[in-house]
């Protein structure tokens, strides 16, 4: 068993708190916390070989992907696999992914 402090693992590139391969010493699963203050905009999505839940904890938010927008809300979940697609920030949302690699590859 290991205790993580999230808030020790910002990583500025993402602007989300991850823990994967790295601190747990496996590329199985990894897991993010993140924040977008209203309005803001991010670039999300599991990339090709990970599958991932996105669960928003607060805020109501909407995604956007190929043309089709879907409203989340507060304590939502929606589940991607290879699927890129836009987070909207429609109120301050805080957030959490859980994601796992479905194929092996590196970081």
């Amino acid at each position: 068993m290991k205790i993580f402090t999230i808030r020790d693992f910002y990583q500025k590139e993402y602007q989300e708190y991850i823990i994967g391969s790295r601190e747990i010493e496996r590329h199985s699963v990894y897991f993010v916390y993140g924040e977008v203050p209203v309005n803001g905009i991010r670039e999300m999505g599991a990339p090709e070989g990970h599958e991932e839940i996105l669960f928003l904890l607060s805020g109501e938010a909407v995604l956007g992907s190929g043309g089709v927008k879907t409203q989340l809300v507060k304590e939502q979940a929606v589940f991607m696999a290879n699927e890129p697609f836009t987070f909207t920030a429609l109120t301050e949302c805080r957030y959490v992914v859980a994601g796992a690699h479905t194929m092996t590859h590196h970081h």
